[in-house]
């Protein structure tokens, strides 16, 4: 189940409080679509090397491969503060726009139209008749909107259209802005990380908007560059996130109506997410882990003035993926993610934490979330989906006590032929414990063929839920395996930090483990096994086959990084401030090694049909990694196939940042395959 997070801790994307998240915001797994056009070319060329590697399968004749590339026909919808209206984005056109709709008559009122160009990426009510939003763009092959930090607003009836935010703004400011919060009816507080080359350079701000007119002036300047803000219930900054040069956390914290920032001493083992503050605007809520909690991340109360410290809640084994908490920043509950969702009520008597729970046991077999909630709790629209259930929403209106259908995400799909995820827990071959998910073809019976599916990062993770990219898979035919290797996030720095140095050698190993799992459990055919994935996950499926040669037929890298070296030269990550330190950090110390875990080095270990598909204009992976590897190909005069696109982002990827925000998951666990 995921229930909306309300949070005023703007994240790294907005202006950079966790060094982990800057790299992975875009790499948390492979469940996206590139526009319908070029995906479905891609699709179909990887379905013929498939089919080539592999053999034929069996497909689905229920669902079709264009309906499962599709954008969302609608999606994000969030109630005004009085619960009357409801604004959703609807795709039209292959552009996303924005509909407003009467709640009283369920009848649309207004339609605001946009382009590809100039999208609403995010939106945010200011008060109940007028909208802010967060714009952005589809650059190339991108399925989630880049934002541009430009704010702009709109009355509901489509009235008093203004670019408030930004240089555009008729007040130009040059920055990325991003809400953070309602002073009052007409004003708002932005955070501000001015223009530079990497948008982790500059001192981070706090602005007052007019949602009107445009006006704003600068409230506070944080002593961090890059840094994330965390207002407390006043509204008022306390404490400011951001990393170092050498990619460590440092936080700065500032008393209660002083101007002044101090470091913040933590009394914690590594990073430290703010969540909430309690009445008294001393006392606040964190995700962080102490000394005896190896690692792994759990709530904690701590007292600024006194740095007294109390543990709330800790699982024992599974990071905090979030937290519920109400508009006014009590903190109702927390979420963690072994295998499925599970959400633990801390206030279970707060209205929301009951309506959370009813909804979970209404629908134990699905993810269930409030999306969005009306000022006096009264009105929510809530999300219901699984792997074998496109997100459907529905309205839950207290007065009336139930719930009543609004739309489908995807009508277009027949969800009866969707496969369904399940979860497995194995041990690798030094003793680690690793959690993954796998998925067989509705309907299928004995050994499938096998599509290996690493998710991108390192540093992120798989999660149980629906996914458009595993179900084109299966309901071609094909089982997906995905595992969550040594190094992604959820279950401690510890097991993090086990995948430095090691992106080459045991996180391999550790999918090569899983396979062999799925062998042994008579899931997989060991003759027709494939391995696909985007950014880490397609360095893996070119490395992959290198250890394991026998195990692979196909080995299908999308948007890849080949040669490690080239990290420090090429992609958004060598720019940086802190690039090359997380670099140093994360991969092989020596030349010598980080050849040795280079894929464009090791293509003469394996035989595996390969298949490279890049974008020209991709900012993390390069381009030149899919060159060096092509050339490298030619050179052995070794067939392949190539798609590359011009103007093309190679992949971008839903955010699961380590913070909570909007669409947070949560669920009644269930047991795993053993």
């Amino acid at each position: 189940m995921f229930l909306q997070v309300n949070i005023k801790y703007e994240d790294a994307h907005n202006g950079g409080a966790s060094m982990n998240n800057q790299f992975n915001d875009r790499e948390n797994s492979t469940t996206q679509a590139i526009q319908l056009q070029h995906f479905l070319c891609a699709f179909f060329m990887l379905m013929s090397l498939l089919i080539a590697a592999l053999g034929s399968s069996t497909a689905n004749a229920g669902v079709s491969s264009r309906d499962l590339a599709e954008h969302a026909s609608y999606s994000n919808p969030q109630l005004s503060p009085d619960g009357k209206t409801l604004v959703v984005t609807a795709e039209i056109d292959d552009a996303p726009n924005l509909v407003f709709i009467d709640i009283a008559t369920r009848q649309p009122t207004q339609l605001v139209e946009f382009t590809k160009e100039s999208l609403p990426a995010d939106y945010q009510w200011a008060n109940d008749e007028r909208l802010v939003v967060s714009m952005g763009r589809r650059i190339g092959s991108a399925d989630v909107p880049f934002l541009t930090g430009e704010l702009f607003a709109l009355n509901k009836n489509g009235k008093r259209k203004l670019n408030i935010f930004g240089p555009r703004a008729k007040n130009p400011t040059y920055g990325v802005g991003s809400m953070m919060a309602v002073l009052d009816d007409r004003h708002i507080l932005v955070q501000v990380t001015p223009y530079s080359r990497t948008r982790m350079d500059k001192l981070t701000e706090i602005h007052r908007v007019n949602i009107y007119n445009g006006k704003n002036r600068r409230v506070i300047r944080s002593d961090l560059r890059g840094a994330a803000f965390m207002l407390d219930r006043d509204n008022e900054p306390r404490f400011a996130v951001g990393a170092d040069d050498n990619a460590e956390q440092i936080i700065s914290v500032k008393a209660k109506g002083s101007r002044d920032w101090q470091k913040f001493d933590s009394p914690f083992e590594g990073d430290v997410v703010p969540v909430a503050f309690e009445d008294d605007n001393e006392t606040i809520y964190l995700i962080a882990a102490g000394e005896e909690d190896e690692t792994v991340s759990g709530i904690y109360k701590l007292n600024i003035k006194t740095m007294a410290t109390e543990r709330v809640f800790h699982s024992g084994d599974t990071d905090i993926e979030g937290v519920l908490t109400d508009p006014d920043q009590n903190l109702l509950g927390a979420i963690t993610f072994r295998n499925y969702p599970e959400f633990i009520a801390i206030d279970k008597e707060h209205p929301l934490t009951q309506l959370a729970q009813g909804l979970i046991a209404a629908f134990p077999d699905d993810n269930v979330g409030i999306v969005s909630i009306s000022d006096a709790n009264d009105r929510a629209v809530v999300s219901v989906s699984s792997p074998t259930r496109t997100p459907e929403y529905f309205l839950y209106d207290k007065a009336k006590g139930g719930l009543e259908p609004l739309f489908d995400a995807y009508p277009n799909i027949d969800d009866s032929r969707l496969s369904p995820s399940d979860a497995f827990t194995i041990k690798s071959r030094d003793g680690l414990t690793l959690h993954g998910y796998v998925t067989v073809p509705k309907g299928s019976n004995g050994k499938q063929p096998l599509v290996v599916m690493p998710h991108g990062g390192p540093h992120a993770r798989d999660y149980w839920g629906y996914d458009p990219l595993v179900q084109l898979l299966a309901v071609n035919g094909y089982a997906v395996l995905q595992v969550n290797f040594r190094g992604s996030t959820g279950f401690g720095q510890d097991f993090m930090e086990a995948g430095y140095g090691e992106w080459g050698r045991k996180i391999q190993y550790d999918i090569i483990d899983a396979v062999q799992w799925s062998i042994d459990e008579g899931i997989a055919d060991p003759d027709r096994i494939a391995i696909f994935g985007a950014s880490f996950g397609g360095y893996s499926a070119l490395q992959a086959p290198a250890l394991a040669p026998e195990l692979f037929k196909a080995a299908i890298g999308y948007v890849g990084v080949y040669d490690l070296d080239m990290l420090y030269t090429t992609g958004d990550i060598e720019g940086a401030r802190w690039g090359g330190a997380y670099l140093d950090k994360t991969l092989p110390e020596s030349e010598q090694e980080r050849r040795a875990q280079s894929p464009v080095d090791q293509l003469d270990k394996f035989d595996a049909a390969i298949f490279i598909v890049h974008g020209k204009e991709d900012f993390r992976a390069a381009f030149e990694h899919a060159e060096v590897l092509r050339d490298k190909l030619d050179d052995m005069g070794r067939p392949y196939e190539w798609l590359a696109k011009d103007g093309e982002q190679g992949v971008s990827i839903p955010r699961q940042a380590y913070r909570c925000g909007r669409g947070t998951t949560l669920r009644r666990g269930s047991a795993p395959r053993a």
